[in-house]
């Protein structure tokens, strides 16, 4: 068993367990937040053919400049075409397509018109004010990768190419148990020397965002033979993992390494060198992971996004996580960093220049530290106090996670 390791190491082991992907075929209008289990290509290029960027006259550019016959008009969704003639313009609408035969298009607000003539004033050259088929992208070009979150724009561009279905992962399911006596849910009378158990609801939040069904196991006693009855019954359930909070610490109430053990699981590891975040167990039983996390709602939740992101995001078929970035620091840190510490902060910009700012509130359970949390910054161990300016390593979180 490892014990106190790295975090980059912890997350590491968990990224190389191996995952089971399933996919599933569904509506386009049931897909929004899903993740493409397949990569899109174009049926056809975008646009479909040339087309004009407004109202205006179609014609050859040889043609010009001089007056010209204006025979028929090209409108949108126009089921027949006709040719233009040569010597001849085309009057054309917006969005409508080019005719074939011509090359340019002139704003109508550009042209002179006199009964049934166009004076086109100025010589253009071919290809002048059309847009060409296949400019957006052209035929076979990727348009989507698997892995995908799919958003607005994303379910608009599978629309555009006439797709009313598509491929997605199948949301992975976390079974979360919430362990301590001193645990009380919310709406029900809290003891005299406990707590409300907010973690299930922020830790369960940050699991839908990325993709998750989450089903809630309940909240359990501290009691070994209650909790690793739940995980026994959690691991043989079609759950892909099973996540606890509280128990991942040394004290004599906290049951995860032997409910871990008295299941034969394999404990990958068990604690990590950060603050906060550092109570963390992960066993494995060859098929499902038990994610321990501490019963301190900040730690918690900062396993979850650092440690743990990379593993989850590759249960759901994600191709995203966090982008590692270098950063100055705002406002310094006065205290000398022991171990690795990770703070909650966003990003502030002053004068061009983007800065990484700590949140107020460093305790384990600050949960509010995390509402205007886009970035975790990352202090390795052993630093002396940093001036205002300093440059550190900046965790920022995925999009799904800064909605």
């Amino acid at each position: 068993m490892l014990k106190k390791v790295e975090y980059e190491q912890a997350a590491s082991l968990l990224a190389g367990l191996p995952v089971r992907l399933r996919g599933e075929k569904v509506p386009l209008e049931a897909a929004l937040g899903r993740h493409l289990a397949e990569d899109i290509r174009a049926a056809f290029g975008m646009p479909p053919f040339d087309k004009s960027p407004f109202d205006g006259y179609a014609f050859r550019a040889e043609d010009v400049p001089g007056a010209l016959k204006v025979r028929g008009e090209s409108v949108t969704g126009c089921e027949e075409l006709p040719p233009l003639a040569p010597g001849t313009a085309m009057r054309i609408f917006t969005g409508a397509p080019v005719p074939e035969g011509a090359d340019a298009v002139m704003k109508q607000e550009e042209t002179e018109v006199t009964g049934d003539t166009v004076r086109i004033p100025v010589g253009v050259y071919p290809g002048f004010n059309v847009i060409r088929r296949g400019e957006d992208y052209p035929e076979g070009a990727v348009l989507l990768t698997a892995g995908t979150r799919l958003g607005p724009a994303q379910l608009g561009t599978l629309a555009s190419q006439g797709l009313d279905a598509v491929a997605v992962y199948q949301r992975p399911k976390a079974l979360f148990l919430s362990t301590g006596t001193e645990l009380s849910e919310p709406g029900q009378p809290r003891r005299r020397y406990g707590i409300y158990n907010s973690s299930y609801y922020s830790l369960s939040g940050y699991l839908r965002m990325m993709g998750f069904d989450v089903a809630r196991g309940g909240t359990l006693a501290d009691d070994l033979a209650g909790i690793s009855g739940r995980i026994r019954e959690g691991l043989a359930s079609d759950a892909d993992l099973v996540i606890t909070t509280g128990g991942a610490s040394v004290g004599d109430y906290d049951f995860a390494v032997r409910a871990a053990q008295a299941l034969d699981m394999e404990i990958l590891f068990w604690k990590v060198r950060a603050k906060p975040g550092g109570a963390l167990l992960a066993a494995w039983n060859g098929e499902k992971l038990l994610l321990s996390l501490s019963g301190n709602p900040a730690a918690a939740m900062m396993s979850l996004l650092v440690v743990a992101q990379p593993y989850l995001r590759k249960l759901t078929g994600s191709n995203i996580g966090n982008e590692s970035l270098e950063l100055p620091l705002l406002n310094g840190l006065a205290k000398r960093s022991r171990s690795v510490r990770m703070l909650r902060g966003h990003a502030v910009i002053r004068d061009g220049v983007t800065w990484f700012e700590e949140n107020p509130g460093r305790g384990n359970g600050n949960i509010a530290s995390f509402g205007d949390c886009d970035m975790i910054g990352i202090i390795p161990g052993g630093s002396e106090p940093l001036p205002e300016g300093a440059v550190i390593r900046v965790l920022r979180l995925p999009p799904d996670l800064r909605d």
